[in-house]
């Protein structure tokens, strides 16, 4: 289900999509307030837009055949993320068995396939699995994650593989984002039960700073635009505030030694989408006691 929660007022306004999925791993918001979701078990991404995003609503486009895994322009095999360009063209990240970007125009008409698999490290074009996709706005390229061979694959709207950022100091990385106000490519990392937040140069992939949580295993996390600050969710269902790499703690409006730093900061806040979209599968986190939280913000709202 998707839970849409008012960061205001720590209030969720409504859930939809309940019974709709069945292993939702991805989930997207375009600048128009397009919802893009992929679904894991499904083999499918499904789009709603943002006027019929209520619970009884059926997805305006649905890509992918269900329950049936494949590798044309009408099946997935275990996609993982959807990000789309300034353009509205849909890109997939098809995932974990087929290890290529899909891309299709805004109305769900097939453009091509890029991408093939490997065990090479250092080739562009060549994937163990596509883990997690981005977009550089900067730059105007796709950021593909693979975790299996830590990396990622830069890749034009064009379908041009260019660039490999080699990653293979890090391990286990679950998430990749880019943040256009630091211009920064962000990734997230799991080593049992610490995680950490990698802040690296865009071009080089040096490593420019990290945030380290020693008690929280994080899994989800999304960028703000237009004043440095970070969703990032944990899975105990925890999601935490960054800003310039500073968590925002309740502490820091009682802090009396910082009280021109927190009216700033109470200013940049209330500029905020009060709206932030929570994916999640609530029988694995009834069952495990975790929750399979994927984060993204309607900055529309």
């Amino acid at each position: 289900a998707i839970t849409v929660f008012n960061m205001q007022n720590n209030s969720v306004t409504h859930t939809a999509g309940a019974n709709r999925f069945y292993l939702p791993t991805g989930l997207y918001i375009t600048n128009d307030g397009e919802i893009f979701i992929t679904d894991l078990g499904l083999h499918q991404v499904v789009k709603f837009s943002q006027l019929q995003f209520h619970p009884r609503d059926s997805p305006e486009l649905i890509l992918g055949t269900a329950f049936y895994p494949g590798n044309d322009s009408t099946h997935f095999c275990k996609p993982t993320s959807v990000v789309t360009d300034p353009q509205e063209n849909i890109y997939v990240g098809d995932g974990l068995c087929n290890s290529r970007i899909v891309k299709f125009e805004d109305d769900g008409y097939y453009v091509g396939s890029y991408g093939k698999p490997s065990f090479d490290r250092g080739q562009p074009g060549t994937f163990g699995e596509v883990t997690d996709l981005a977009v550089d706005s900067t730059r105007a390229v796709i950021l593909a994650l693979d975790n299996k061979l830590l990396q990622i694959q830069v890749m034009d709207f064009f379908g041009n593989f260019y660039q490999v950022i080699d990653l293979s100091r890090y391990m286990n990385i679950l998430k990749v984002c880019y943040s256009p106000d630091m211009d920064s490519i962000i990734i997230l990392t799991s080593y049992g039960l610490e995680s950490y937040m990698f802040i690296l140069d865009p071009v080089t992939g040096i490593e420019l700073s990290f945030i380290s949580a020693a008690t929280r295993t994080f899994s989800a996390i999304t960028v703000i635009p237009g004043n440095n600050t970070v969703l990032v969710g944990d899975e105990d269902g925890m999601i935490s505030m960054y800003r310039s790499n500073k968590m925002v703690t309740n502490e820091d409006y009682e802090d009396s030694k910082s009280v021109g730093e927190v009216e700033e900061l109470k200013e940049s806040l209330s500029k905020l989408s009060p709206l932030i979209h929570i994916l999640y599968k609530p029988g694995l986190a009834e069952k495990r006691k975790k929750y399979r939280l994927r984060l993204c913000v309607d900055t529309t709202a």
